[in-house]
């Protein structure tokens, strides 16, 4: 077993559980499993590199000794650092963690908008007199995308919904308010 690869922290699944959503709850559960089986086949390994013996490897092949001796160089070069992390990684990490909290600000900014938009909308419904209650004025007030009040909007009535108010090919039509003469009306009346 191996006394060196102690882990010096555990994670706290639970306090991870809390912060998590129930949707994640079978992702949670997939990752548990997946680190305690990692952790498991990690432990039963042995703490330091197994050992060669290269002396011998040299004796039974001796036509490759120079290969033998550059690989025994090689895999006594080999040092793994255990509880250190390479500064490369910590640099990655670092940068994550920075474009993360970004994300958040912004996310913390939007529903901060969003709760002072909600607190407009329930202002002005409070406000509104009960629906039965309501007359003209209220419903283009109130519900402006379906009810609009040509007093005070520039739009073309469209009481069928085809989309007149889309593009502004009506108003450049019927711009100075005449209609088009057309070739096939005949005027004798």
């Amino acid at each position: 077993m191996s006394v060196k690869r102690v882990a010096a922290s555990s994670l706290n699944w639970a306090k991870i559980g809390e912060k998590l959503t129930a949707s994640h709850a079978a992702d949670l559960t997939r990752l548990k499993g997946q680190n305690s089986t990692f952790t498991a086949q990690v432990d039963q390994l042995p703490a330091d590199l197994p050992k060669i013996d290269f002396a011998a490897l040299k004796k039974t092949l001796p036509a490759h000794a120079a290969t033998i001796d550059a690989l025994q160089k090689q895999y006594e070069a080999i040092k793994i650092p255990y509880g250190e992390v390479p500064k490369q990684h910590l640099e990655e990490i670092k940068q994550w963690e920075e474009f993360n909290n970004a994300r958040i600000k912004l996310h913390q900014l939007k529903v901060a908008d969003g709760i002072e938009q909600a607190k407009k909308v329930e202002a002005k419904w409070a406000a509104a007199p009960p629906v039965e209650h309501f007359d003209r004025q209220h419903f283009s007030e109130y519900f402006p995308q379906h009810f609009y009040d040509l007093r005070y909007q520039e739009r073309i009535p469209d009481p069928c919904g085809i989309g007149l108010n889309e593009t502004d090919a009506f108003e450049k039509r019927f711009s100075d308010y005449k209609v088009l003469r057309r070739p096939d009306k005949v005027d004798d009346h």
